[in-house]
């Protein structure tokens, strides 16, 4: 199982995302037709066109899912902590097992 994002891991793939140009990245064609460029990417090279529109297509989803799914992962971290927050009061006011009042 991969370890857990630490806070400055995500703090640099959030430093990441907001420097690079605004989406959506467009899948641009070059001469011949073949998508060649997407946003400020261009001249996209592999062995084979069956590896070069799906990687292509990658970089354009790309674009616009990670700040989507970072945000995701920002959510669930702040709702993570507030939960945990919340047990720890819980448990802080209930009487411990074995103690006998009254």
């Amino acid at each position: 199982m991969p370890e857990p994002l630490t806070p400055e891991y995500l703090k640099r793939v959030q430093k990441t995302i907001l420097s690079l140009p605004k989406g959506p990245w467009e899948i641009e064609p070059s001469e011949h037709g073949l998508p060649d460029q997407v946003g400020p990417i261009c001249y996209l090279e592999t062995w084979s066109d069956l590896e070069r529109v799906p990687v292509i297509e990658f970089i354009s989803f790309s674009r616009e899912a990670m700040p989507a799914l970072f945000g995701e992962v920002a959510r669930q971290s702040d709702r993570i902590r507030a939960l945990e927050r919340r047990i720890r009061t819980l448990e802080a006011a209930q009487p411990q097992a074995g103690v006998r009042h009254g």
